[in-house]
């Protein structure tokens, strides 16, 4: 089965890493790091926030490569928790 893109850390995740509706059920956008309960666990993150992490994970953690770290950055604007969209 293919890996599931979080949409809100553009991460791939598996069955077992699905964050949780407010119903319990699990959810097929989100990753257990970012979604719990029906709500984002870090309310208050942005965009160029998480930019700037994804680029410390690859410079000063080597948990991602920088080529990894940039083509995340460059999917967030499409995620789900990003498009402007959302907020019309």
């Amino acid at each position: 089965m293919k890996p599931l893109i979080c949409q809100s850390c553009g991460f791939p995740f598996s069955e077992e890493f699905r964050g949780t509706n407010r119903d319990h059920t699990k959810s097929m956008d989100f990753c257990i790091s970012c979604f719990k309960n029906g709500e984002y666990t870090d309310h208050h993150l942005t965009m160029h926030e998480l930019e700037r992490r994804l680029l410390e994970m690859a410079h000063e953690h080597n948990e991602i490569s920088l080529e990894e770290a940039q083509q995340i950055i460059k999917r967030l604007p499409n995620l789900k928790r990003w498009k402007m969209t959302n907020i019309l």
